[in-house]
């Protein structure tokens, strides 16, 4: 069915966190979060470990002085269609919510097996779609940590930094 099971999409998704988290801990954000831009280990000490990959989109979110930088006007859409969050589609400025965003669809389409989205080619109508279902109901038949989840991030603004230890 496309899909794994809790334990491992859990498992999967921790990993996938404290990744993302060690990223943003050295001031860059990753702007592609998506599945494949993620891998196991090959050798037996680290099979189980999940690494996070290609920094092609990757950018400094702080400044020398230690400060956020400035969001801009206008950023261009980053990302892949299927995993960007909103504000990627709406051409905002990315922070570290966006890429927890990405993080969130990514652990949806492992528990239910597709996106609502999924089979929408255009990165517009994709937009959309995301926009028209950004609401609870996205999470809904899965477990309650995942609205949990997607609540903690609605609270973010640009300059917040995720709760990773809660996600």
């Amino acid at each position: 069915g496309k899909r794994f099971s809790i334990g491992t999409t859990m498992r999967l998704g921790m990993q996938m966190v404290r990744a993302i988290e060690g990223m943003h801990d050295h001031g860059y954000l990753h702007r592609d979060v998506k599945p494949s831009n993620f891998a196991m280990g090959r050798h037996h000490e680290n099979r189980d470990w999940c690494f996070l990959i290609d920094f092609g989109l990757a950018r400094r979110y702080v400044l020398p002085s230690g400060d956020i930088r400035t969001a801009r006007e206008s950023a261009g859409f980053r990302g892949t269609a299927r995993y960007a969050s909103i504000n990627s589609h709406l051409s905002k400025e990315l922070s570290r919510r966006d890429d927890i965003w990405s993080l969130l669809y990514m652990m949806i389409e492992f528990l239910k097996g597709s996106l609502p989205w999924s089979n929408i080619e255009n990165k517009e109508d994709v937009g959309r779609r995301k926009i028209e279902l950004d609401s609870l109901d996205l999470v809904g038949g899965l477990p309650v940590e995942m609205a949990s989840f997607m609540e903690h991030l609605r609270t973010l603004d640009y300059k917040d930094k995720p709760n990773y230890d809660f996600i």
